[in-house]
């Protein structure tokens, strides 16, 4: 059976959140309205408020950096739990 290459995929949802957790940011600065009203359709019950802590440009490096990072880490974990379960898999056929 095939494996998924846990590194890859955890370097490409890494890279994804990289490129796109700024971006949100960057709506929401310049339409923070249309950006909780995005957030309140697709997130059933979130009564989101934007405020000044969400365009601090700390707030928004340091939470890129840990949000990649778990990110990362989940990706990893998940492709390693597939290729686990895949190999025990192919050993009962």
């Amino acid at each position: 059976m095939n494996k998924l290459n846990a590194v890859a995929l955890a370097n490409t949802a890494a890279i994804i959140d990289l490129i796109l957790h700024p971006l949100f940011h960057i709506w929401v600065y310049f339409s923070p309205e249309s950006y909780e009203w995005a957030m309140n359709i697709f997130v059933a019950g979130l009564q989101l408020n934007v405020t000044g802590f969400d365009s601090n440009i700390l707030h928004i490096v340091v939470g890129t950096i840990i949000e990649a990072g778990v990110f990362w880490l989940l990706s990893y974990t998940v492709a390693s739990v597939y290729n686990k379960f895949n190999e025990y898999g192919s050993k009962q056929n």
